[in-house]
């Protein structure tokens, strides 16, 4: 698992950044500029402030010359200066601090840790070592994405068609369980064949390695759409992004399939508010289904985000149902409409049944443009016991939120 820069105090409070492996030659940019990986709107920043390195085991950052200065835990630096879990870096307006994974639920929790950082770096390199080879009938290309527990990567077919194809990490916390479970969720999403949802192709082993193909999208993650924007979304391109995701989500629903993975990250934003969702990993068949008993055995040690998923996905994943994805596109819309999580990162690991006890503050307490009637929706969206049965269920109460308020 990478280590996060979480932003405390700043306009973009609350936010996070992963920083996954680079090289020297690809660092992760902290900056005002548009081209930076991480970019803040602070006029006390410099286009290109500093920069950020992991080389899979150390976190690095580094003065690119600003006019304000970058500081570590109060002091200014002029070299390279290596990071370590809790250390505060202030560029800026902003203080943001460095988070390594703790052992207690995190993020995607409801694992013990994955590994040392040690075991992480090599696990990275093993996977980068396929660029450039054959693999199970594809030319890997390149390395588009860095997860906890797996890899993306550019690759072409024999026709040179483009498409992705994610591997998962030879971890030693890797279980067969987790194995299962990835193939699983490929075997189901198969079927999935929707303008929102990421096409997948197959799924399958190939030497030591668990793969899925999948469409190659050109997009950004919403999370990270929202991040350069440096604020929350236009109410308009927020309901735009959420009636494709609850689309999709019906259509996987009448097929009798729960995708549990509702949130920022897992959906692909590109030209036109295009949106797809990804990552499915964690799809699994509704309970009524012949082959859902197999999930009983699988779940227990299902890694999710509190930060925006379900009380019963967090407590009890097993019983998680559609409803549970109609929550995550209310968690979803929050984020979009006040550039926020609705709840925090992290649940006692002892305690996972206090996800039922969570409370949110209203978003149109954050955000005054969101009409009442909308605010609304998200409510019942993301409430315990009273949420909208359906994701089209959801979806015809934001279109009358949306008619109410003229939009």
């Amino acid at each position: 698992m990478n280590p996060r820069l979480r932003v405390e105090v700043g306009r973009l409070a609350n936010f996070e950044y992963e920083i996954a492996p680079t090289s020297e030659d690809d660092p992760v940019w902290l900056g005002r500029g548009a081209f930076c990986k991480i970019r803040i709107p602070d006029d006390r920043l410099s286009r290109r402030h500093c920069q950020f390195t992991y080389d899979g085991g150390t976190l690095f950052v580094e003065d690119l010359g600003s006019h304000n200065g970058t500081f570590v835990n109060g002091e200014v630096i002029s070299e390279k200066t290596q990071l370590t879990d809790g250390d505060r870096v202030i560029v800026g307006s902003h203080e943001l601090v460095v988070k390594y994974p703790p052992a207690s639920l995190s993020k995607k929790a409801a694992l013990p840790e994955l590994g040392t950082q040690e075991e992480e770096a090599k696990a990275y390199r093993q996977a980068v070592a396929l660029v450039g080879t054959e693999f199970a009938g594809y030319v890997i290309e390149k390395v588009v994405f860095n997860g906890e527990t797996s890899v993306v990567f550019r690759a072409g077919d024999q026709d040179g068609k483009p498409v992705a194809i994610k591997v998962l990490k030879q971890l030693s916390q890797i279980t067969v369980e987790d194995q299962n479970r990835f193939i699983r969720g490929a075997k189901h999403s198969a079927g999935l064949r929707h303008p929102n949802f990421v096409r997948v192709y197959k799924g399958g082993r190939s030497g030591d390695w668990y793969f899925i193909v999948m469409e190659y999208v050109q997009g950004t993650s919403l999370q990270e759409v929202v991040a350069r924007k440096g604020g929350p979304l236009g109410v308009s391109e927020s309901l735009r992004i959420a009636r494709q995701v609850l689309d999709a989500l019906q259509h996987a629903y009448e097929r009798e399939i729960v995708f549990r993975a509702v949130r920022p990250d897992n959906v692909l934003v590109g030209p036109g508010l295009r949106a797809k969702l990804t990552d499915f990993d964690l799809v699994k068949p509704l309970s009524g289904r012949r082959d859902a008993q197999v999930t009983r055995v699988m779940d227990g040690s299902l890694r999710v985000d509190p930060s925006f998923a379900a009380p019963e996905l967090i407590a009890y994943p097993v019983v998680a149902d559609q409803k549970a994805d109609v929550f995550g596109v209310g968690a979803m819309l929050y984020f979009m409409l006040s550039a926020q999580a609705p709840f925090g990162a992290t649940l006692p690991a002892d305690k996972l049944s206090s996800a039922f006890e969570r409370r949110c503050q209203d978003v149109g307490d954050l955000n005054p443009e969101v009409p009442e009637a909308l605010c609304g929706v998200i409510q019942q969206a993301m409430s315990d016991y009273e949420r909208y049965n359906t994701p089209a269920e959801m979806r015809e109460a934001l279109d009358e939120a949306a008619a109410a308020a003229g939009l």
